[in-house]
């Protein structure tokens, strides 16, 4: 029996076969269905399945995708995957609950998570989960790659009206975003999605590398606010955060070690 799982973020699409090395795995475009909509989120599913199942379907998948943990939108992309054709069980679940899974098992303990979102998940002596964050890029989601590069934007911003120091930041971002000066850097970012905003992380890492002060601070402030979410997440599973046994996941902690060492 051969079944595939596909792990969806904001950013990027991860393809994992079951057994390990059943099938070649990939990487594709990631959707988000709370900020794109379920149709966008059905449509990029369809170009992966397609492409990864072939004439051979696996015996089931698992979707993890981000935004996925609301059980009717859950709902609506499994209809519309079937819909579309796809015949072989599709289970669709949070990002969440996949991650804790993953890391837990059902054990205590506590899993960080930051990619283009971000979220802290701790499962008590009971077996409970406790989650904290994860609400979304406008009311959440911070230390997130999307935080982190919006919190480097908002410094430019602050330099250029005389509110905050000088940074490098500056004409790096600018020039990165393709933005006609710092000035429209807030026009440019706002009609893009988070997973493209997110993308320009490394620029922020390679200015903090160089010796800005101000993106230092960035990484820095987006570090403690990963660090209070696990801590709340352990409180709220009942469990004392220091000593406990921790996990980091997400593409900004498991591949930016700068951040993860700051966390």
């Amino acid at each position: 029996m051969i079944c595939l799982g596909l792990d969806v973020g904001g950013t990027s699409c991860r393809a994992e076969w079951w057994p390990a090395g059943a099938r070649p795995c990939g990487v594709a475009p990631g959707v988000q269905p709370a900020v794109q909509g379920v149709d966008a989120a059905v449509a990029g599913l369809l170009r992966v399945l397609r492409e990864l199942v072939g004439a051979e379907a696996p015996a089931a998948a698992v979707v993890a995708m981000a935004g996925a943990g609301d059980p009717r939108i859950a709902n609506e992309i499994r209809a519309g995957l079937g819909a579309a054709g796809i015949g072989f069980p599709v289970a669709v679940v949070g990002d969440v609950l996949a991650a804790a899974a993953a890391a837990l098992g059902e054990a205590p303990g506590v899993l960080l998570w930051s990619g283009t979102g971000s979220f802290a998940v701790a499962r008590g002596a009971d077996g409970v989960l406790h989650r904290v964050g994860g609400r979304g890029y406008l009311l959440g989601d911070q230390g997130s790659g999307y935080d982190l590069v919006r919190r480097a934007a908002a410094a430019v911003v602050l330099a250029l009206d005389g509110l905050g120091p000088a940074t490098a930041l500056t004409g790096a971002l600018t020039g990165a975003f393709g933005a006609a000066s710092p000035a429209r850097l807030g026009a440019v970012l706002q009609q893009l999605p988070t997973g493209a905003v997110a993308a320009e992380l490394p620029v922020v890492l390679r200015v903090a590398a160089a010796g800005d002060a101000v993106a230092g601070e960035v990484l820095a402030q987006g570090a403690e606010a990963l660090a209070l979410l696990a801590a709340a997440a352990a409180r709220s599973a009942g469990l004392e955060p220091r000593g406990l046994a921790s996990h980091l996941g997400g593409g900004v902690l498991l591949h930016v070690p700068a951040i993860a060492e700051l966390v």
